[in-house]
């Protein structure tokens, strides 16, 4: 055998095992955006038309499946939020953070349902809970007047308001459209904002 026969024969079979991966994970997704909470190996293996040992091979357990499935989740909404540039008024870029907020609530929410059920089982959804919830605090304090911030109940009541708790409430215990529940959002926004300028 040549050296070019054995380079194409290695390349062959890492794009095989590239695209049983990248099937897994998307199996992965599609099974948890459909509803299922905690899909077995053997629902994604199904799912990725691929054997259960071929899960195992190239994820070593369930955990390493949610890591790489929050990381193409990750990505999915790295450009909602990357693309957000502060400019102006401070009120209009909170409105724009929310609006965009609520618009990547709506991609992850599957996902974060999810995680919120697991998390107390998986080290890795847990840390991504964790990261997110901290991520999203940042987001908001760093757009908030120095002034405002020296009212606690203010921006922990935004931080509730605009939290995926609250949005998943709306969304899924209320059964609000995703039109409907953002202006609720919105006017509770509206409303804690009216109140702290009424009491300076």
């Amino acid at each position: 055998m040549q050296v070019s026969d054995i380079t194409t024969t290695t390349d062959g079979r890492k794009l095989r095992s590239e695209d049983s991966k990248r099937r897994i994970v998307s199996a992965m997704l599609e099974l948890v955006r459909e509803g299922k909470i905690a899909p077995t190996a053997e629902d994604v293996a199904k799912r990725a038309q691929v054997g259960i040992r071929t899960v195992f091979r190239r994820f070593r357990d369930m955990e390493s499946l949610y890591a790489e499935m929050a990381g193409a989740i990750d990505d999915r909404i790295a450009s909602i939020n990357d693309g957000f540039a502060k400019q102006g008024d401070w009120r209009a870029n909170l409105n724009h953070m929310v609006e965009r907020r609520l618009q990547v609530y709506e991609i992850v929410m599957p996902y974060r349902v999810a995680a919120e059920a697991l998390k107390f089982q998986s080290t890795i959804l847990l840390t991504q809970h964790m990261k997110f919830v901290r991520e999203e605090r940042q987001r908001l304090l760093a757009l908030i007047p120095e002034k405002l911030l020296a009212d606690a109940v203010l921006t922990e009541g935004l931080e509730a308001a605009l939290s995926f708790d609250m949005w998943n409430q709306l969304r899924n215990d209320q059964r609000l459209n995703a039109d409907e529940a953002g202006d609720v959002v919105k006017r509770i926004v509206s409303s804690l904002l009216a109140a702290h300028s009424l009491n300076p």
